[in-house]
């Protein structure tokens, strides 16, 4: 065997492997560059906000209405809560006679019920065509009242649970299975009525003797958080307050008149929120703040932090915050829980997954086209797995900056800028 043959054939056999595999590798890198499995996701711009919860005591101006000495049946209030009268307004007509206390339920739960039907009621600027508004609120009542059951707060669930009632009440009302529940409201105030001149002859009508806003009820702690106190309070007087058992005596006057309600006399009113002095160092005295009030559906109130009450030897502090916001309906439920909204962040939102470092600058990798690109981000803060990243305002300065409508690359190996994507 010719042996300079065979070494021709094996030198022959090792350079075309060496240039296949020369070959492979070249294409293997060129067509890397020339795809890659990117996934990409577009940017959205949201808000975020940081909110703080405590226990709340509602401040307010209040001056109480009674009828007159003597034995009183049932009294027919003319008035709805909330309504705002002015003085001499006639708010309710006294009936005399020994009223059974169970027509006095009977009145109250005919009240309840007439509260909900009108709530029933649908607006006129209600979308009569879509249910998918109506469907969330149905679900969020539905959940919120499990939720509020599990953590025992069973007096929030029996006082909220009408407003779920209303809610599926008006999806009958869009799927056309009821025209509206104005009927069953007139026969319950007819029976209302009855049950009311029933107890006996009309004694007197009672007037307003100032203007404001007329609410039937009384909680017992109308002269305890008095707004006129908010101006001299100390924190130790406020440990009082809050510590205070409601005022039972104030049904009765001193003549022996019997409660009818009150009227709340002055536009502004205050929440005091005790808190820490750490906690304190997110508040500015003289700055408005959003109020969230779970109680209320989630209502949001802006207030001016009123002031701040702060004590040498103690490291509480008592915020009291002011507004003349009264929202319709609003429960001035004396204690309840509130949601303070201490900052918030407006600008993109960026997923964790996407950030890199090039060269020393924080950024992400976007899709133009086929064409990979590096933008620069400016986080503000970090929520659930995401940055949120300050807005691109179009100037010279930030040309380089991540934008709207900017695909970012979520998942993607080997990038780099101008790397072209198949």
């Amino acid at each position: 065997m010719d042996l300079k043959y065979l070494a021709g054939v094996l030198k022959y056999v090792i350079s075309t492997v060496c240039s296949i595999g020369l070959v492979v590798f070249l294409m293997y890198h060129i067509i890397g560059s020339l795809t890659s499995d990117v996934d990409t996701a577009s940017i959205s711009f949201t808000t975020q906000e940081q909110v703080s919860e405590y226990d709340a005591y509602i401040f307010r101006g209040e001056s109480l209405l009674y009828t007159s000495p003597g034995d009183v049946g049932n009294i027919n209030f003319l008035r709805e809560d909330g309504t705002k009268v002015s003085v001499g307004e006639e708010i309710c007509q006294v009936y005399t006679g020994s009223a059974s206390s169970e027509s006095g339920i009977a009145i109250a739960e005919i009240e309840r019920k007439l509260e909900l039907l009108n709530n029933s009621n649908l607006d006129e600027n209600v979308n009569y065509s879509d249910t998918q508004l109506i469907d969330t609120a149905i679900s969020n009542a539905y959940y919120t009242l499990l939720s509020r059951m599990a953590d025992g707060a069973a007096g929030y669930a029996m006082a909220k649970s009408d407003d779920l009632i209303a809610a599926m009440n008006q999806r009958l009302i869009i799927t056309r299975h009821v025209e509206n529940f104005d009927r069953q409201i007139r026969m319950l105030e007819s029976e209302r009525t009855a049950l009311i001149t029933g107890s006996g002859a009309a004694a007197e009508s009672v007037y307003s003797d100032c203007a404001g806003y007329y609410y039937s009820d009384i909680d017992g702690f109308e002269e305890i958080f008095s707004s006129e106190k908010i101006s001299n309070l100390t924190l130790d007087e406020y440990d009082s307050l809050i510590s205070s058992a409601a005022d039972v005596s104030l049904q009765k006057n001193r003549q022996g008149g019997t409660n009818c309600g009150k009227i709340v006399t002055e536009y502004n009113w205050y929440i005091g929120v005790r808190i820490t002095t750490e906690e304190s160092r997110s508040y500015t005295e003289g700055y408005t703040y959003t109020v969230i009030f779970p109680y209320n559906s989630d209502i949001r109130i802006s207030m001016i932090l009123d002031r701040m009450i702060l004590q040498a030897d103690d490291d509480r502090v008592v915020l009291v915050f002011r507004t003349n916001t009264i929202p319709e309906h609003f429960s001035f439920l004396r204690r309840q829980t509130v949601q303070i909204v201490t900052e918030t962040w407006e600008g993109y939102k960026v997923p964790l997954s996407a950030v890199r470092i090039v060269d020393g600058v924080q950024g992400v990798y976007i899709l133009e086209g086929y064409i990979v690109e590096f933008r620069r981000i400016e986080p503000m803060c970090e929520i659930d797995g995401y940055f949120i990243c300050r807005e691109n305002n179009g100037s010279e300065e930030d040309a380089d900056m991540l934008e709207m409508y900017d695909h970012i690359i979520i998942n993607g190996k080997n990038l780099y800028s101008g790397k072209i994507i198949s």
